[in-house]
């Protein structure tokens, strides 16, 4: 369940930047508030685009505060007091406790394995809270786990059929964020389940060679591509198809604010995140107090 989306750096404007900033640093101060300051390092970009994406389609407009910054002596303009904010912080609680569930020990370096228990022991009390604030969300997690299990146990050759569990929960959580329109709400599902699938195949290209030596389960290894440079190529090229797709649903949807942001993240940097459009700037950091 990774994969990062967020805005292209070298096409953004001033203004936008300022934007996705402070509601960088509001989600951050959220999750320290609600979950604890070790809970800061599971963001990950995709809570920011939540909230920015529930605020703009329900044309909430956030509350701009100085604030310190979690982890620094900083004090910054942040973003606070929306519902889009603190549902990002729960779902990046969420997706990071699951994220740690992705791989047995038995796959893991001692590094990383003691790693994860450090994890575990730190997180659990953020993650139980967060499952009493929105047991609902909780659930679909739960589900794509079982459904994940599905299909590994079927190794099915079928890429849609393999991406569906991430596809759905992706689908899932990106409807929450529609308002009570069930057009708006159907888009949004669709628009999820499509980037639910590109970073599913991305991510399993990547581990091409991995899971072929561990033996777990891969969908690239099981098609028998012939190394992970073929795996990727064919990863990106379904997942530039998924984006186009994506790009013709997404413009129908009624954004009432932050437009020129979104349209950024959306066909600009998730179509970098499949093919980079310039070298290096992946590395750009976000963290910026």
């Amino acid at each position: 369940m990774k994969g990062r989306m967020r805005p292209y750096l070298p096409e953004l404007t001033i203004r936008d930047y300022n934007i996705y900033l402070r509601y960088l640093r509001g989600v951050r101060r959220q999750l320290y508030e609600a979950y604890g300051l070790y809970s800061c390092h599971l963001l990950r970009s995709n809570g920011v685009l939540f909230a920015i994406l529930s605020d703009s389609l329900a044309g909430r407009q956030a509350t701009c505060q100085r604030k310190r910054v979690p982890g620094t002596l900083a004090w910054r303009r942040l973003m606070c007091q929306t519902q889009g904010i603190r549902l990002a912080a729960q779902v990046e609680v969420l997706l990071g406790w699951h994220n740690l569930q992705d791989r047995k020990y038995s796959e893991l370096r001692p590094l990383k394995r003691l790693r994860r228990a450090v994890d575990r022991l730190l997180l659990r009390r953020a993650y139980e809270r967060a499952v009493q604030e929105n047991p609902a969300l909780e659930r679909l997690f739960v589900q794509e786990r079982d459904q994940a299990v599905v299909q590994m146990n079927l190794s099915a050759k079928n890429y849609s059929l393999a991406a569906e569990p991430m596809s759905n929960i992706y689908g899932a959580l990106y409807s929450t964020l529609a308002t009570d329109d069930p057009s708006q709400r159907k888009s949004m599902r669709y628009i999820g389940s499509s980037i639910g699938r590109i970073f599913y195949l991305l991510d399993k290209a990547e581990r091409f060679e991995m899971d072929k030596r561990s033996g777990r389960y891969n969908v690239f290894v099981v098609n028998d591509l012939r190394g992970q440079a073929a795996a990727v190529e064919n990863a990106r090229r379904q997942a530039l198809a998924a984006a186009n797709d994506l790009i013709r649903v997404y413009s129908m949807l009624d954004i009432k604010l932050n437009r020129g942001l979104l349209d950024n993240i959306m066909l600009l940097g998730l179509h970098h995140a499949v093919d980079p459009l310039e070298a290096g700037a992946e590395h750009e950091n976000w963290e910026i107090p």
